[in-house]
């Protein structure tokens, strides 16, 4: 009964028109902060919820999810004030990541120098699917920390960017070896 239950609800969400779609898929996301008791703050003239997480021990940062156009965005800023001496290897580190990326982009603001990570998914698979909106957020969140720390990497340690994707590829794989050793 329940299955026939969340079969006619998705019907129903699929049958309103874009802008209902997005509207609920806002108040779920308004609901799964909520729940979690994360302290957020909620825009519906502009369709986006604000809330801070951390990036690394130290770094508090803004988390923007906006329901619009048609599509869930995520977005943090990952780098603030970059330096203008190393905006080339900015440029560089941004395209490796870009290449390696799936979903994502890392976008660099040269006029207000800043670098920004950002997804975005089709309404629809939040939209049919609630609990999927904590892992497309999770997904960006532990994204987000790779890509800060390894910005944070080349401004603190002038490392080469060609290194930084070389060891974080590395780290990645180690902790999917540790993962399967768990499991």
């Amino acid at each position: 009964m329940r299955r026939v239950i969340t079969f006619l609800r998705r019907i129903y969400r699929l049958s309103l028109n874009r802008s209902k779609q997005e509207a609920l898929v806002l108040k779920d996301l308004e609901k799964l902060h909520t729940k979690a008791e994360w302290r957020f703050g909620l825009y519906k003239s502009e369709k986006y919820l604000e809330t801070i997480f951390s990036l690394s021990e130290n770094k508090l940062e803004s988390f923007f999810y906006q329901v619009t156009d048609g599509y869930f965005h995520c977005r943090v800023k990952v780098l603030e004030d970059f330096p203008v001496e190393l905006t080339t290897e900015i440029f560089i580190l941004a395209a490796h990541f870009n290449n390696l990326l799936k979903n994502g982009v890392v976008k660099i603001n040269t006029n207000n120098q800043y670098v920004e990570y950002t997804q975005k998914f089709d309404v629809f698979l939040p939209l049919l699917y609630k609990d999927l909106i904590y892992h497309l957020m999770m997904s960006h969140y532990d994204t987000s920390k790779d890509v800060y720390w390894a910005f944070q990497r080349l401004i603190n340690e002038n490392e080469a960017p060609a290194i930084i994707i070389a060891d974080l590829l590395k780290k990645i794989e180690e902790e999917e070896q540790k993962d399967k050793t768990t499991t």
